[in-house]
C-alpha cells in the first residue's frame, strides 16, 4: 500500500490564481465605489429637480441656496467630494436645472484614474 506524499509543495497554478483574484477585488472595489455612489448621487439630483420643480409655490426650497444645501447633504451621505463652486442651480418660470459637477482620482498602486462626472436635469414645472 503506497502512502500520500505531502511534502508541503505550493502549486504555482494556485498562488496565481489565488492572487489574480485578490488583484481583481481591490480594484473592483476601489472602482465600483465610486461608480455605485455616481449612479446614487445622479438618482438623487434627478429626484430632487423634480421635488423642486413639483414645490411651485417656493415652500420647501425658497431660494436655490436651499436646493444645494440638499445637493451637499446628498453628497455627503455617500462621500461624494464636491464644493459649492461645483453646483449651478436655475430657477426659471417654467422649469428647474440642476447642474453638479464630481471630479476626482482613484489611486492605486502603478495606476491613477481620473473621473468627472457632469449630472445635468432640467425638469418643468407643473402647476
Amino acid at each position: 500500500m503506497n502512502k500520500p506524499s505531502i511534502r508541503g509543495k505550493v502549486n504555482i497554478g494556485c498562488i496565481t490564481l489565488i492572487l489574480l483574484v485578490s488583484v481583481g477585488g481591490y480594484v473592483g472595489y476601489k472602482f465600483g465605489r465610486v461608480y455605485l455612489a455616481k449612479y446614487i448621487f445622479d438618482r438623487k439630483i434627478f429626484e430632487l429637480a423634480g421635488d423642486a420643480a413639483e414645490d411651485w409655490k417656493e415652500k420647501a426650497f425658497p431660494t436655490e441656496v436651499d436646493i444645494a444645501n440638499v445637493v451637499m447633504e446628498e453628497a455627503k451621505k455617500l462621500s461624494v467630494d464636491i464644493t459649492y463652486d461645483d453646483i449651478l442651480i436655475e430657477r426659471e418660470a417654467k422649469y428647474v436645472r440642476i447642474k453638479v459637477t464630481w471630479e476626482g482620482d482613484i489611486v492605486i498602486p502603478y495606476y491613477t484614474h481620473h473621473y468627472y462626472f457632469p449630472f445635468e436635469y432640467k425638469r418643468m414645472k407643473t402647476f
